[in-house]
């Protein structure tokens, strides 16, 4: 009957792997897991079914080297955001959350309503 591009949405990959799934790859979460604002971005993560690679630089030194050395700071929560390679360090609880509601909604419009 059909082919089988018409059982793939469209902006999807055939593999399997949509735009989230594929701008989520790069994003690796820096927390300390008794920080409030951590606490406030992993609700956020829980909510929103997202599921990160995270450091708890209190417990991984080679992560709390990494966080200063690279994203300038040792502040929690930090989000390294890959970008194709060239790394990006957001920061601040508040930023971050606003950053992944964007991704999700991004990839559904209808997640930012109701």
């Amino acid at each position: 009957m059909g082919n089988e591009s018409e059982t793939v949405p469209d902006g999807a990959d055939p593999d399997g792997q949509g735009p989230l799934d594929r701008a989520l790859a790069g994003l690796v979460l820096y927390e300390k897991p008794w920080c409030p604002f951590c606490m406030r971005v992993n609700a956020t993560l829980r909510s929103l079914g997202i599921d990160l690679e995270r450091r708890d630089i209190g417990q991984d030194a080679q992560a709390a080297r990494e966080l200063a050395e690279q994203g300038g700071k040792r502040m929690v929560p930090c989000l390294y955001i890959a970008d194709g390679g060239a790394g990006r360090w957001l920061y601040e609880s508040s930023a971050i959350t606003a950053y992944l509601r964007a991704l999700v909604e991004a990839d559904d419009p209808e997640a930012g309503e109701g």
